[in-house]
């Protein structure tokens, strides 16, 4: 069997829809619900006002606009000014609806995650200045053309033509919290989590989608780790993924090898955003035809990606990533390590149950697969586990087998055998943005099986400590 590591695999449809995520706008107590249809993500909407007060006048001089006066000496009602304005930024015009002005991007624009052309203007005015390192440096990096906050940042000064030199204090924070300790929980492999920690950074920092990406996720992972600013730290990382998908997205239907290498890291970002995102009932997680939250199926949009990096001669930045997967792949394929005990009254139930001749090889190559990593898994007492042996399972499964999972009326056997896979969740959970994922899929599977195949699945539930409802 060849490698997942090696590229060999079939091209593949792009990555499915992503689960619904929940945030709270900050300043705000209104709940959003976040889909991420497609591997995009619906940004968090940003609530702002400003209120215009207005003076009015009596007696026998001029008045403001709005002030009513009159000659009885009778009270006078003063109404609010609404100062027509013809500088507001072409979106809002184009929209047809009033402009706050606020610089570096009117709210309006940013509320609705859309570019503001003051952005585009004072860029535009800055560009003729000759640009020394410290103001690259204040900026937020290379004169690309885009900023990675676009006015979302939360540092520095108010509007003017100075405001592009002001410092983006959130996006360095996420930036500090992501090298300082998010990329450490990336990966168990210390070759991997260095990737993480600098060339995934210096890729970033040429590419503003990897960089959105980036700081998403680790806006989630302060957003685990500071409840006291989580719905800020959320409505943070939807707006930035979402900004990063668009473009992103747009690059999927022209891949070549100079685009690849960050497509191929933007996905891998996206599967850590999916998972971490977080989670509502289990109702939420129905997206379209799926019977399942669709991140388990964005492997399967990395294998193109995959195949045209050529991983077998590839020597960029993420050649870590793919050496571990190669060998973690081979620890896979050692049969002194195999268990053979392992999930064979499921593999009996199986055989005994289904006769589709079809079918019935890809729920044996599910299962010898799931056993192996299991396997692996349990080798040493369980401290052989390693993250990259879940997703393999996935990866070696996402031709075949996952689909049966997503068509609606999934089938009971795929179920069954995909429950069992809930153990290498469980075991994993040591890791952020895998907790309760375990659970909530265990139990999701519970509520599609019927009577008789539920008791397929006691294993998985006594694994977990789960209780069925």
């Amino acid at each position: 069997m060849d490698s997942p590591m090696d590229g060999s695999a079939g091209s593949s449809s792009a990555p499915g829809s992503t689960p619904t995520a929940t945030a709270t706008t900050p300043g705000a107590g209104t709940t959003l619900s976040v889909a991420m249809p497609r591997g995009s993500v619906s940004a968090a909407s940003v609530a702002s006002s400003s209120t215009i007060t207005a003076a009015a006048t009596t007696g026998g001089g001029v008045g403001t606009p709005g002030a009513a006066i009159a000659n009885t000496g009778a009270a006078i009602v003063s109404r609010r000014s609404h100062p027509k304005s013809r500088t507001g930024c072409r979106t809002c015009k184009n929209r047809k609806i009033k402009c706050d002005e606020h610089k570096p991007s009117c709210r309006n624009c940013i509320k609705h995650a859309v570019p503001c052309d003051f952005l585009q203007s004072q860029r535009h005015s800055s560009s003729s200045i000759p640009r020394s390192p410290d103001s690259i440096l204040s900026s937020g990096g290379p004169d690309n053309g885009h900023s990675f906050g676009d006015g979302l940042g939360g540092g520095g000064g108010g509007g003017g033509g100075m405001s592009d030199l002001s410092l983006n204090l959130i996006d360095l924070e996420l930036m500090h919290n992501f090298t300082t300790f998010a990329f450490n929980t990336l990966s168990t492999d210390p070759v991997v989590r260095q990737m993480w920690k600098v060339p995934v950074v210096k890729l970033a920092l040429e590419c503003d989608y990897v960089m959105r990406a980036l700081l998403s996720v680790s806006a989630l992972h302060l957003a685990h780790n500071r409840p006291e600013r989580r719905d800020f730290f959320i409505s943070r990382a939807l707006t930035y993924h979402q900004m990063a998908s668009r473009t992103a997205m747009g690059l999927m239907g022209a891949l070549d090898g100079e685009n690849c290498e960050k497509l191929y890291l933007f996905s891998v970002l996206t599967i850590f955003f999916a998972l971490a995102c977080p989670r509502k009932s289990s109702d939420s997680l129905i997206m379209g035809e799926s019977s399942f939250p669709d991140w388990m199926f964005l492997l399967r949009g990395t294998k193109s990606l995959l195949k045209l990096l050529q991983p077998q001669v590839y020597t960029g930045a993420l050649l870590p990533m793919f050496n571990h997967g190669r060998e973690r792949f081979m620890n896979s394929r050692d049969d002194s390590r195999v268990q053979a005990d392992l999930l064979a009254d499921l593999q009996r139930l199986v055989n005994k149950t289904c006769a589709d001749p079809v079918l019935l090889p890809i729920y044996n190559r599910a299962i010898d697969e799931l056993r192996r990593t299991l396997s692996v898994f349990l080798w040493d007492g369980g401290r052989g586990m390693d993250i990259t042996d879940a997703f393999l399972w996935k990866y070696l499964m996402a031709e075949d087998f996952l689909p049966l999972l997503k068509v609606p009326g999934a089938t009971q056997e795929a179920v069954a055998i995909f429950a069992h896979f809930c153990i290498l969740l469980k075991r994993l959970e040591n890791e952020w943005w895998l907790q309760g994922w375990a659970t909530h899929l265990i139990s999701r599977a519970w509520s599609l099986l019927d009577q008789d195949h539920r008791l397929w699945i006691q294993w998985p539930i006594e694994e977990l400590g789960w209780v069925p409802p």
